[in-house]
């Protein structure tokens, strides 16, 4: 893979979010689910346990606290329900950083990926996405954060046999570990409503 593949900057991220969330909703509800924000986010921890949170040698509790699905999808007459992570792509490829992988994991969500060329919505249980195409350990100048080895740990935990690109140069962005999935290994969001 040659370094001008890698998505290397988030310019315009909260634009394309909103894309996604679009094109999600519309699939959601077409299908006559209810979806809506969750709004949680790692702002929501009271300023007292933020010094604790920071420095938690990663137990699941902290990072299910720092990285939280993006909404709930609930279809009534069923009584089924997601919580959904929204990820969105202008690429055959997406990305996801491994400390998001693992919580989703422990979260049990709900993967979806909105191709925004195609506007067509993919889909996957987290616990059932296939193997990446690589992860990929951007260069730093600062040792990674707990949350980001304690992820990097579960996704290499995951998919052993999976290569695992050091020293990328990443422009913007945290420079968290993460891993490149390609679209073609999942399916249309429809088949899990």
């Amino acid at each position: 893979m040659s370094v001008q593949s890698v998505p290397t900057t988030f310019i315009g991220r909260k634009q394309l979010e909103a894309e996604a969330w679009k094109l999600v909703r519309k699939v959601f509800e077409r299908h006559g689910w209810k979806i809506a924000p969750l709004g949680l986010n790692r702002s929501l921890v009271l300023p007292q346990a933020e010094p604790l949170v920071a420095v938690a040698p990663n137990p699941p509790t902290v990072i299910m606290l720092v990285c939280v699905p993006d909404c709930i999808a609930v279809h009534e007459p069923t009584r089924r329900s997601w919580l959904v992570e929204l990820k969105s792509t202008n690429r055959e490829t997406f990305a996801l950083r491994a400390r998001d992988f693992a919580a989703l994991l422990m979260w049990q969500a709900l993967l979806t990926v909105a191709h925004l060329p195609s506007g067509t919505v993919y889909a996957c249980l987290i616990d059932n996405l296939p193997p990446p195409k690589l992860v990929m350990l951007p260069q730093r100048d600062y040792p990674l954060s707990l949350w980001d080895e304690g992820g990097l740990t579960v996704l290499q935990h995951q998919f052993p046999e999976v290569e695992v690109v050091t020293g990328i140069t990443v422009v913007a962005g945290s420079k968290a570990p993460f891993a490149l999935w390609e679209l073609e290994g999942l399916q249309r969001l429809e088949a899990y409503l």
